[in-house]
């Protein structure tokens, strides 16, 4: 299997894979990390390379999340061994003991939250794999190694890739392959979007010949509700969800209070948002979540939108013309105001 063009002038020219190798190499001890409210690709990558890792140098290598393993990627081989930004002195003491710290699907280093402060103050050398565009201290990091491709599927196809080049496809066990396949699926919706380039086919094709279970991990993808979870989802697509026709545009407000009344948890909101990308009227759906003194935006399209450019004009976020995301820091109120003047009201 040859590596799709684009990749491969990309590990010719602009990716140092000598260094990639050195990196792992020289490591005592490498912590790996990823962003906050973590999804299937976050905890894909950082457990897919770890286990890669654990095949191909002698460094101590320690995953970190800032929240822990959500609920519903539990079952990911290797999920038992992540640490939790929540204890701090085990994540403290990881990251003050590194030498290398590995930023996966990460491109800002504020994505971590609670271990941001920690990170930025860490003396280790930093490495980036990721698919999104530059974040402001992506800009101005010293990366001792950045691997950044915005026009991968996701950050567990980029890790497929690097380490494929830099190691040999004999180095993928199937707990590798479950964790970095799982990333890619639900990152492209099951290969439902971000799925243009034949690269995302190839890696999953690479991935299935290493003994994994599709079947299987698509199970464990979409058969993942609670009743309380279910009955939430129903009340927002009922009661919530507000669709403005003559700009194709879908709008979901969630308060933290309506959220309390159902039981459901900012990990069980996973998904909702691309149920309304299911409406045939619409081209962009946007999901408003009120979350303490912040709210979060998740955003989508399908092809007149370019949600990547909205997240980052509006409020500072970003990801990918089809899917991104973002943070303000104002109230739930004034964010809502600001989607229908500047999206729904405008001419």
């Amino acid at each position: 299997m040859t590596i799709e063009v684009q990749y491969k002038a990309a590990f010719d020219s602009r990716w140092d894979i000598g260094a990639v190798r050195r990196a792992f190499a020289e490591a005592r001890h490498v912590v790996l990390v990823a962003h906050q409210n973590a999804d299937g690709d976050a905890v894909g990558s950082l457990l897919g390379m770890w286990h890669l890792l654990r095949q191909v140098c002698s460094a101590e290598v320690s995953p970190l999340l800032p929240d822990g393993v959500p609920g519903d990627l539990d079952w990911l081989p290797g999920a038992d061994n992540v640490v939790s930004g929540k204890y701090d002195a085990r994540s403290s003491a990881a990251i003050d003991g590194a030498d290398l710290i590995v930023c996966l699907d990460l491109n800002t280093i504020e994505r971590t939250g609670r271990l941001a402060d920690r990170l930025h103050a860490a003396k280790a050398a930093f490495m980036q794999v990721d698919h999104h565009e530059r974040g402001e201290d992506g800009q101005s990091r010293d990366w001792s190694v950045a691997v950044v491709e915005p026009e991968a599927s996701s950050a567990c196809e980029l890790v497929y890739w690097l380490m494929r080049e830099a190691y040999g496809e004999g180095i993928f066990s199937a707990e590798a392959a479950t964790c970095l396949y799982t990333g890619i699926c639900t990152d492209t919706g099951t290969f439902s979007y971000s799925n243009d380039r034949q690269s995302v086919y190839l890696a999953a094709a690479g991935l299935l010949a290493h003994g994994i279970d599709p079947m299987r991990i698509n199970r464990q993808i979409k058969n993942v509700f609670t009743e309380e979870r279910l009955r939430f989802f129903g009340h927002a697509m009922a009661d919530l969800l507000e669709v403005y026709p003559e700009r194709q545009v879908a709008l979901i407000v969630l308060t933290e209070a309506e959220m309390k009344a159902y039981g459901v948890e900012s990990a069980d909101i996973t998904g909702l948002i691309n149920e309304v990308m299911k409406l045939r009227s619409i081209d962009c759906g946007i999901l408003v979540r009120e979350e303490g003194e912040k709210v979060r935006l998740s955003l989508r399209s399908k092809e007149r939108y370019d949600v990547n450019l909205m997240a980052r004009n509006l409020f500072g976020g970003g990801g990918h013309k089809r899917a991104a995301g973002a943070t303000a820091y104002t109230t739930l109120q004034e964010v809502v105001e600001k989607i229908k003047r500047e999206v729904i009201e405008c001419k």
